[in-house]
């Protein structure tokens, strides 16, 4: 078998098993959604809609709801820093994705709440996790989850989404 089939056969088996994590969150999420515990462990939050009124950087937003602003930072994924190889890519790509959009928030952290004050959620638009698209997309990793002492509920799909992306800055 030559280098270039070896390498197209492990890109499709690791789309493959990306594709399957997918589905089998996917049908986690719903199946909770509809027995109605999507609350982080701990918590009673259930999902809400809010409009993003500001993108501070690849993982973190502001959204409001009745007036109320509150800063939101995404469940499970890291993305560059401000003078990192790969920041305004993925600043640029999360305000693409949902600056001025009303999105969804979703519980499934330990806590509500990180060491910073902000919420922390999963955030959904149309039903596609935006924080597993940034990873797909090579402009976030997965982090803060079990293996740090941070779990959350779709980490599996993000270690697999992480594996089979390929990272902006190597």
């Amino acid at each position: 078998m030559s280098d270039s089939t070896r390498r197209a056969a492990t890109a499709l088996i690791g789309l493959l098993l990306v594709v399957g994590v997918w589905w089998w969150v996917t049908a986690e999420a719903g199946s909770k959604t509809q027995s109605g515990s999507e609350a982080a462990p701990g918590s009673n939050a259930a999902p809400t809609e809010r409009t993003v009124v500001s993108v501070i950087d690849g993982d973190t937003f502001d959204a409001e709801r009745d007036g109320v602003r509150e800063r939101v930072r995404i469940i499970g994924i890291d993305t560059p820093e401000r003078e990192q190889c790969g920041y305004s890519e993925a600043s640029a790509a999360l305000s693409d994705a949902i600056g001025g959009r009303r999105v969804t928030l979703v519980s499934g952290a330990e806590t509500d709440r990180d060491t910073y004050g902000r919420l922390l959620r999963y955030v959904e638009i149309g039903g596609a996790d935006v924080g597993l698209g940034l990873i797909e997309q090579g402009l976030a990793v997965a982090r803060y989850d079990s293996r740090t002492d941070q779990p959350h509920d779709r980490e599996v799909a993000y270690w697999a989404a992480d594996d089979a992306s390929a990272n902006l800055c190597g």
